[in-house]
């Protein structure tokens, strides 16, 4: 019975060669000639066959369609235009405020903050891209969304394609914004929400968190209470290593990153009041053969 098969599998393949032959030729469909083949022929074992070769033609067939359809758009190189003084791309990280209005008149801003360095990487539609990319994206390669957002839009950071943050409460859609913050050993992430105040710490409220004291609680909503906002948004904290101390300061600057990102004119208030500082106040370390960090053993010549 083996052998029957086999033959009959042999005869079917050899059947079904002709078909095959005429994939290569120049100016004939692959997959019309094996159907027709097929047809004239009447060969019956050789129509599975026939079916799954049809099958990877076609699919072969669409993916070169798709391949070829899909046109890279034009990247360029990432400048300013002498004339206008404008770039010809849109960071969306590169937030300002304009303090010329609040100015008297006849007065000179000083500069200050770090030098400004033109970006000169390759730009796809008005947005600083990676380099070696090519737009839309392959989608045998790459998961979607195949094209950058638009401009002026942040991106990353697990933001949503509008380039804003979402969390689901109670089955609803809520937009919340994040920081991250450190202090000694400590960390925290922040998430703000419009509410009525609640402050969250790890699962408890943080009266109870930071032990019904008032000096850790305070120190770590202090940004939000500075600006009299304490009362319009609620507090969704995850803090870990460290102490009680430290963590409520990592969160501090977490909840300030967070007011940030809500709204960036607030940041010369909390840059002024040192809430969007890092503290790199941290235990010096005890030192080898020493009994403390800076304590030594008593020098004895003899």
């Amino acid at each position: 019975m083996r052998g029957i098969i086999c033959m009959a599998l042999f005869a079917g393949a050899a059947a079904f060669v002709p078909c095959l032959s005429t994939m290569s030729t120049p100016g004939l469909d692959p997959v019309a000639t094996a159907r027709r083949d097929i047809k004239s022929k009447g060969v019956p074992f050789v129509v599975p066959m026939a079916v799954a070769t049809i099958a990877a033609l076609s699919l072969r067939q669409r993916r070169s369609t798709a391949k070829t359809s899909r046109k890279a758009e034009e990247v360029v190189m990432g400048q300013i235009d002498p004339e206008t003084g404008k770039p010809n791309y849109v960071n969306p990280f590169e937030e300002r405020i304009d303090f010329e209005k609040d100015l008297p008149p006849g007065t000179q801003k000083d500069p200050s903050g770090k030098k400004f360095h033109p970006y000169t990487g390759p730009v796809y539609k008005k947005v600083p891209v990676v380099e070696g990319l090519q737009f839309p994206l392959d989608p045998n390669l790459y998961y979607p969304p195949l094209e950058p957002p638009e401009p002026g839009v942040k991106w990353g950071d697990g933001r949503a394609q509008d380039g804003n943050w979402y969390m689901d409460i109670e089955d609803e859609k809520v937009q919340y914004w994040q920081g991250v913050g450190k202090r000694k050993t400590a960390c925290a992430i922040v998430r703000i929400v419009k509410g009525n105040g609640q402050f969250i710490v790890n699962g408890k409220d943080a009266i109870q968190y930071f032990n019904n004291y008032p000096i850790w609680w305070l120190k770590a909503c202090e940004p939000l209470a500075a600006l009299s906002q304490k009362n319009k948004f609620d507090i969704i904290a995850k803090s870990f290593g460290g102490g009680v101390s430290g963590q409520a300061g990592a969160i501090r600057l977490a909840l300030a990153r967070a007011m940030q990102e809500y709204n960036f004119n607030w940041r010369p208030l909390m840059k002024k009041a040192r809430f969007l500082t890092r503290d790199w106040r941290m235990v010096e370390p005890k030192k080898t053969g020493q009994p403390k960090a800076r304590k030594k053993t008593p020098y004895h010549k003899r």
